[in-house]
Formats: structure tokens, sequence, C-alpha cells
């Protein structure tokens, strides 16, 4: 009977977990809060016991300071003689005072005026004050008069400034009242020596406060609490009456801040407890829910399991993992390996295999079998029932639970005979490829984003002589020739913003292990988004011997038309130089035969001397003209500058003493350049020649040769100060043959025009800046 009540009243709670859970959480909180409402009462108790102490603590303190002010009354009063007199008032008050720091004053106070104080400056202002005249201040007098005992009234404020306490005690002579000895206390002080600051601890304030002997009215001497009213106050009974101390906690809500959060946590164990006991109550209902879903599930799981076997694509079959007996198959299956069903049922899985596979696969089912694996996947060879050889995919599962003893395990075979075949074909093709590519004489990088060759075929040795690229010291690019390297850079940014697209005719040096270089003609493609690739694919074909026949085209193709220019040129000079010395032998021998005056036709003979000569010197200048531009083997090597600067100025110093003309050589030591000797020697001779030359009449020639470096390239250049040259007028005609600009009778017009056709001859360049009546630059730039 006791059971079927104990099973009615669960099974009254199943079938309600909500109202049940309610109750629990109910339950739970009220006996919680109910905790934690006599935890609050004891830490209120244990508040107000502190401060109960606190106050006891603070009143002794007081009645202490007190009872010090007393005794140093006493002590003074003891001092006065029967004529009402102190002998030596500031000696014994000073001993009252400093040796007590209660004490801040004393003073005598005979017939209620007070005489005496002590410290004096401090207190002087108080001299001469009659507190018995006071309203405010004469009841405390009097009272002390009548009840003839110590008094302390206050606190007030000084009529010398400052809160304090006064304890005036009254004193008798031959029972007479002779007036008071008072001391005096600053309520700071007092404040102080009980000891407030260091009881509270920050935890409490304090208040203290008295009735107003006149008014009645209640007065607080303390900084006001808001929180006065949460306050624990006591009464202090002192000689004047009743004060009372106020101890307020500066954290009234403490006690309730303290069990916040434990209130919170038992509303939380309540309604998590709540919670789980619905949860609980609730899963005998939800477990016979799912165990007649899983029963459902289960049997439709049988059905289409059988289904998906029996109509698989791929082939199946169930074996005994312990035997390897094929217990059944599925049509596919059967199709496969070309057995009936009562034929397979008969052979194991060995039966089936391939001898040189069936090793691989007893291994397999065996850590199957001992539960060290749970499925299993291999490529192997099944032989059907004609003798043929199948590949397929076998995977296997275990079906039996993992770490029980093992029953029968599921194999699933897939056909992949057409997969191997296509896989070899694709390696025979691959071999083929890879024969091809090996062989070519073409080189194929793969390069990464970072510029590092990943991959090179063997025909990089063949033509740039590396073993591999790691061997070169730095990337891919560190090989192109300077020049080339920004515009292979741009292709290859054009090839990154076209993926798959090849970049073609991309033409560069490429410096080789033996440190020189050969044209290469690049295709660049794109690759990085190809996961086998994941580079640029480059192609770069060996065109040196075209490209150099094709610049070696390009110079002829030049030279051919800088000739035919300066042949024309020359033609016309020579022409109008030859026509000019022709018309005057033309003309004095007409003159000749005409006049019959002997001393007239040898003036004419001397004439003809004179014309002959200057024949000769532009045959001369001619002939050195065209030495110049059809030189095609110039000689050229290192020339030390200096060296020959030095040597051309020992050849000239004749002309430089004769116009005291001052060289500056400032070319640097390090100066070499590769250059004609005689061609050097010619321009220097040349350049200083026509600086003396061309000097000014009205100061001596300064020549200053200097050179500097700039960009790998020698700039040499010469300044004078001399007559200068008229740039505007004559800038075109500076280095033109028989070009001259002065009046100058030793002027040909023939220097500067062989010492450009010599500076271009090793190709260089020369400039000019020049200024009339200041001096000439001649900048030559050398190659």
């Amino acid at each position: 009977m006791a059971n079927n009540n104990v099973k009615s009243s669960h099974n009254v709670f199943s079938r309600r977990p909500v109202i049940t859970a309610v109750l629990i959480f109910l339950f739970l909180l009220i006996i919680g809060f109910f905790i934690l409402w006599q935890r609050y009462q004891i830490l209120i108790e244990q508040r107000l016991n502190e401060m109960s102490v606190i106050t006891e603590v603070v009143e002794q303190n007081i009645a202490q300071t007190l009872k010090t002010g007393s005794s140093a009354a006493l002590s003074l009063a003891l001092q006065i003689d029967d004529n009402g007199d102190i002998k030596n008032f500031e000696e014994v008050a000073s001993q009252l005072v400093d040796n007590n720091p209660n004490l801040d004053g004393v003073e005598t106070v005979p017939d209620g005026i007070i005489k005496q104080v002590y410290p004096y400056e401090e207190n002087k202002d108080a001299i001469n004050y009659n507190i018995l005249e006071d309203p405010d201040k004469r009841g405390e007098a009097l009272k002390a008069i009548q009840e003839k005992k110590m008094f302390f009234a206050g606190p007030f404020e000084l009529r010398q400034g400052g809160l304090a306490i006064i304890g005036r005690l009254p004193v008798f002579i031959k029972n007479e009242f002779w007036g008071f000895s008072a001391v005096i206390i600053h309520f700071d002080n007092l404040i102080e020596n009980s000891g407030i600051k260091e009881l509270g601890n920050g935890k409490y304030d304090f208040q203290f406060s008295k009735l107003h002997p006149v008014t009645g009215e209640e007065e607080f001497f303390l900084e006001r609490s808001d929180n006065l009213d949460l306050s624990y106050s006591e009464t202090i009974n002192l000689p004047d009456g009743e004060w009372n101390i106020y101890v307020i906690p500066t954290k009234p809500q403490e006690p309730f801040n303290v069990l916040l959060p434990v209130a919170i946590l038992i509303a939380l164990f309540s309604g998590l407890f709540g919670w789980f006991i619905y949860y609980v109550l609730r899963q005998p209902g939800i477990l016979s829910q799912k165990v007649k879903e899983q029963s459902g599930k289960l049997a439709q799981s049988e059905l289409r399991f059988r289904t998906i076997f029996n109509q698989a694509a791929i082939g199946m079959m169930r074996v005994d993992s312990k035997t390897g007996m094929i217990l059944e198959a599925n049509q596919q299956c059967k199709d496969l390996l070309g057995y009936s069903d009562e034929e397979l049922i008969k052979l194991d899985y060995r039966a089936v295999s391939h001898p040189e596979d069936t090793g691989t696969n007893t291994s397999m089912m065996e850590k199957l079998r001992n539960n060290e694996i749970r499925e299993y996947s291999l490529q192997k060879r099944l032989i059907r029932k004609n003798g043929k050889y199948l590949w397929v995919n076998l995977n296997v599962s275990a079906l039996w639970p993992k770490g029980e003893e093992a029953t029968s395990h599921i194999a699933i075979i897939e056909d992949i005979s057409a997969q191997i075949a296509a896989k070899q074909k694709l390696i025979e093709n691959e071999k083929r490829f890879r024969s091809l590519v090996e062989n070519s004489n073409e080189i194929i990088l793969i390069i990464n984003v970072q510029g590092e060759a990943i991959y090179f075929t063997p025909s990089l040795k063949r033509i740039t002589g590396y073993d591999s690229l790691s061997l070169s010291g730095a990337d891919i690019f560190s090989m192109i020739h300077p020049q080339e390297k920004e515009s292979v850079l741009e292709k290859f940014m054009e090839a990154n913003e076209n993926p798959g697209t090849p970049i073609t005719d991309v033409v560069m040096r490429m410096k080789t292990k033996f440190d020189n270089y050969i044209w290469v003609n690049a295709t660049i493609t794109n690759l990085l988004n190809e996961k086998s690739i994941d580079g640029y694919v480059v192609n770069l074909r060996d065109v040196t011997g075209k490209m150099e026949a094709e610049i070696n085209l390009n110079k002829s193709y030049d030279f051919v038309m800088e000739q035919n220019k300066r042949l024309l040129n020359f033609a016309y000079i020579v022409s109008h130089n030859l026509r000019s010395h022709s018309s005057n032998f033309q003309s004095i021998l007409e003159l000749y035969e005409i006049d019959g005056n002997k001393d007239d036709k040898t003036c004419y003979i001397n004439m003809l001397h004179k014309v002959s000569e200057n024949l000769n010197q532009s045959l001369h200048d001619l002939n050195e003209v065209v030495s110049i531009n059809t030189n095609l083997n110039i000689v050229a090597a290192p020339i030390k500058v200096r060296d020959y600067l030095i040597k051309s100025i020992d050849v000239l110093s004749l002309q430089i003493d004769r116009k005291r003309g001052k060289i500056i050589n400032d070319i640097p030591e390090e100066m070499v350049v590769n250059f004609n000797p005689a061609y050097m020697e010619s321009i220097l001779l040349n350049f200083i020649t026509n600086a003396l030359r061309y000097s000014h009449q009205e100061r001596d020639p300064v020549i200053k040769i200097s050179a500097e470096k700039i960009s790998d390239k020698w700039i040499m250049e010469i300044r004078d100060n001399g007559i200068g040259i008229d740039l505007d007028k004559y800038g075109e005609k500076v280095f033109g043959l028989y070009q001259t600009f002065t009046s100058n009778a030793e002027s040909r017009g023939v220097g500067l025009f062989i010492s450009k056709n010599q500076i271009e001859a090793m190709g260089g360049e020369i400039k000019i800046e020049s200024c009339i009546n200041k001096g000439t630059i001649f900048k030559i730039l050398f190659k």
C-alpha cells in the first residue's frame, strides 16, 4: 500500500513538472531569504556594538582631556595668595601649558575680568573682558560660582578668535569669591585628542552636539552628515551638562550590499534547482517518446538500408569478419564479379582477390577484427569469374559496436578500372612531355610571387651555366640586366592582371654564370590560380645571335648616316674653301698677265706664295678632320687624366709664363677614363691654348680644370676668365669648322671643331657655358 502511494505521488509530480519546479523554487527562495534576513540582523547588531565601543573610547579620551584641564586650573588656583596675587604667572602658566599638549592656554579672571593670559600674543585680545557682563557667558559662570566647582563652558567663539571650551574653577579667599582660574582647550585639539580620526578609520563619521544654555536648541560642532538618522549616539555627562556624540557609518547600506550577491546567488540557485527538477521530471516522458521515435526510425533505416544495398550503383557485400566468407552481395557486386548468389556465398574474399593484393587486405582485416581500426580503404585487383582482373576501390567498415567481439563487416566495391587505365596513360604522356621539355633548347621556369625559381628545365645549365638558380645568390630578377629590369617587372605586372594570358616578346638580357649577358626572348604566363603550378611560367629562348646581329646592323646604319652627314658637311666646306683659294689664284694670275710692271709682278708672286700657304694649311686641317671621322679602329685605353694634364701644362709652360697665367689642376687622382691617349693630349692642349689665346687684356688668365663622378660617369670642367663668347649670337656655330668669333689674327676656327669630333668619336659629349668679358666653361662628359 505504501509503495502504491509513493508511485501515485511520483506520477502526480511527473505529470505536473512545471508546478513542482515552481513550488521547489519558491520554497528554496523563501528559506534562503529567511537565512539572509537573520544574517542581516546579525551584521546590523555587530555594527551597533562596534559603534558603542567607539563611543565609549571617545568619551574616555574627552573625559581624560577635561580632567587634565581641571588639574591645570586647580594648580593655577593654588598659586594665588591671600592677597589675590600670583607670583611668577608666566613661569607657572608656561609649565602648565607647554608640558600639557591637551591645553591651549590658561588665564586668571579676578571678579570675572580676564587679567592674565598665557600665551600672551595669542590671547591678548581677551584681557579686561568681563565675562559676568556678557549675557551669553554669564549664566555658565554664575553656575560655577553657585556650585563652587569646575565648570566647562562652550564650545563657543572666543573673543580672541577660535572655537574653544573654557574650563572655569571658582576661587574663594576666606570664603569670599575672588574670581576664576581658567583653562582654554581649543575644540580642534579636543577632537584630535578624542581619537575619532583613528577610530573612524574611514568607516565612520562623527558629530558632537549640546543644548545651548540660553536658547535650549541642540548645537552641532562638526560638519553635518546626511546620514545622521542612521547614526548611533550616546550622551556624555560633562561638568557643564549633557553632550551628545554621534557615530555615523560612512556606508550605511554596506550590510545590504554585502548580502546582495548572496541573495542573487540564492535566487539563481533556486531557479537552477527548480529547472533541474523540471528537467528530471520530464525525462521519463521524453525517454518514452524517443523510444517510440527510434523504433520507427530503426524500421525505416532497415528498409532504407535494404533498398540502398540492393539498388546501389556500386558493389556491396556483407562478409563474416572471423571466417572471411561472403554472407550476401547486392546485384551490382554480382554483375561486377560475374558470379550468382549461390556461387558467391560459397566463397571467401581471398578467393576473388588478386594474389599480389591479398597480403595487404589480410593485414588490414586483422586490425579491424582486433578493434584497432573501425574502417579502412585500399585499391586492389579482384578476379572475375572469367579470370580477368578488375581494379576496384575497396572501403570496409565494421558492423559491430566498438570494443565488442567482431561479427561481420560491410565491403563497398567501386570499379575504377577506367580511372586506372586513364592514369597510366597520363603517366606515359607525362614521361613523353617531360622528355621533350628536358631535351628542348628553350628554358622553362616556374617563378613564385617572391621571385624565386621553384622549377627549371635542364636546358638552364646548357644555356646559362647554372646548375640551379639557387646557386646564383639571389632571386631571378637579379639576373636581368639593369636597363631591362624595370620593363620586365612591368610585364610581370601585366601578367598578374591578366591570369592565363601569355605576355609575349619580352626581350631582355640575362646574366650567365660566366658574368656575361645573353639575349633572351621571354613569354610570361600567370598560372597562380593553377594549384599544381602556383606561379608564373616563363619560357626563355636564346636569341643572342639574332639580337647581336640586329644591334650591329643598327650601329652600322647609325654610323653610315652619321658619316654621310659629316661627308656632306665636309664636301660643303671643301668646296667652299678650295673655291675661295682657286679664285684667289685665278685673280692674282690675271693681274700678273695684265700688269707689265716688274715690281708689281714680284708682289703678285709673293701673294701667290701666301695663297699657296693658306691652301696648304686648309688641306692639312681638312686631312686631320678626315682622319678623325674615318678612323674605325680608334685605340682606347685606361688613362689617368691628371697625369696627362700635368704633361700638357709642362708642354705649354712657356706660353703660360708669357701670359702670366695660372693653371689650377683639381683633377682627382682616382679619375681614370677609357680614351685614346693622343686625343686626350690634343684636347687638353687645345683647350688650354685657347684659354691663353683669348684671355682678357685687363687681367691675368686663370684656368681651372676639375672633374667629378656622377652616376658612374666622369665629367671634366675647364673654366677660364677670358673674353668669353656671345652664345646668343654664335651658340650654334661654336663648334663649327672655320668659325671664328674674335678679331684675333691667330684664330682659325679649327681647334674646337677637331676637339668636338675627337670627344664624340670616343662616345663622349661636350657642352659650353659662356658670358662676355667674364669667361667660358667647357664640360666634357666621358663615356
